[in-house]
Order: structure tokens, then sequence, then C-alpha cells
């Protein structure tokens, strides 16, 4: 049991990290942004495959809408239930690709600023803390893990698509 809780708090430091990951992501893409055109910023490989501009707006939402104030619900114990967001449904919440890329990855960042911090400011007790998901039982541990795999998926499947996509002053993807 002695190394219990050093194990615990480098998963809670790992998590966290993980998390802010995306921060440094963002701050690399910003730098390059400009070489990613207007259009295949906004452009939908396929009609339920959101855009660019829509993939960061739904990261965006998911933070502001649904994981932040399900944290901050969990920490204030005024939950028992920990919301999962409804990808499509964000997507459709705001018009994504009528907002310019760096507002979007601005309102990104900023939600994640303040999730991170939320979850440094957990303490320990509160991430052993319980609550329903779905069916399951899950603590803030899981709900960590659950963010950083939705981040995971929905950046995957651009990463994909920009791979393949054609950039101007780069030559054509060998397929």
């Amino acid at each position: 049991m002695a190394g219990k809780p050093r194990d615990a708090a480098e998963l809670r430091a790992a998590l966290i990290d993980q998390l802010a990951h995306l921060l440094r992501e963002i701050e690399a893409l910003q730098q390059v942004i400009d070489l990613v055109p207007e259009p295949l910023q906004t452009a939908r490989p396929l009609p339920a495959e959101p855009s660019l501009r829509e993939t960061y707006g739904i990261l965006a939402a998911a933070d502001e809408r649904v994981f932040l104030p399900t944290i901050r619900a969990l920490v204030a114990g005024q939950t028992e239930t920990l919301a999962l967001p409804d990808d499509r449904m964000l997507q459709e919440a705001e018009d994504w690709n009528a907002h310019p890329l760096p507002a979007i990855l601005e309102r990104l960042q900023q939600a994640r600023r303040e999730l991170v911090a939320s979850l440094r400011q957990t303490s320990p007790e509160v991430w052993e803390r319980t609550a329903r998901c779905g069916e399951e039982s899950w603590d803030l541990y899981r709900y960590a893990y659950f963010i950083i795999q939705h981040d995971t998926e929905l950046l995957r499947a651009l990463a994909y698509r920009l791979h393949a996509a054609h950039l101007p002053g780069r030559p054509r993807p060998v397929v």
C-alpha cells in the first residue's frame, strides 16, 4: 500500500500532461496554419465527417460544454452522472466553418487550459470519486482517459485526411 499514493499521483500527472499535450499541438499548428488553404479548412471529405474547422470546434465545444462543466460538478459533489459528448450535436451547435481557424483554436486553448487547471487543483480524494457513465461507474481517472481518447480519435481522423490531401508547395502524396 505504501506505493499506491505515489502511483496514483504519477497517474494523475500523466493524464493531466496528456490532456495538456493538446495545448502544445495547437501552438505548433498555429505556426503553420497559413499553409492549409481555406477550402481545405472548411471542406468535409464526406457529409458525415467534420471539416478541419469543425473538428477543432467539436473539441472546443466538448471542453466548454461537456467535459469542464462535468468535472466542475463532480468536484463540487453536484453530479452523480458523467456526461459524454455528442460529436454530431457539437458539430452542428455552431457554424464552425464561418469562424476563422485561429479564433476556434484560441477557444479550444482557453477551454483546455481551464480543464487542465481544474484537474491540477482537484484533490486525490475527488479523483477517486465515482459517478455513473452509461451503465458503468467511472472515477475521474477513467473520465480523464476518455477525454484523451476523444481527442485522439478526432485528431487521428483529421490527420489521415490531411496527410492524403495535396497542400500547395508539397508533392502529391503517394498512395
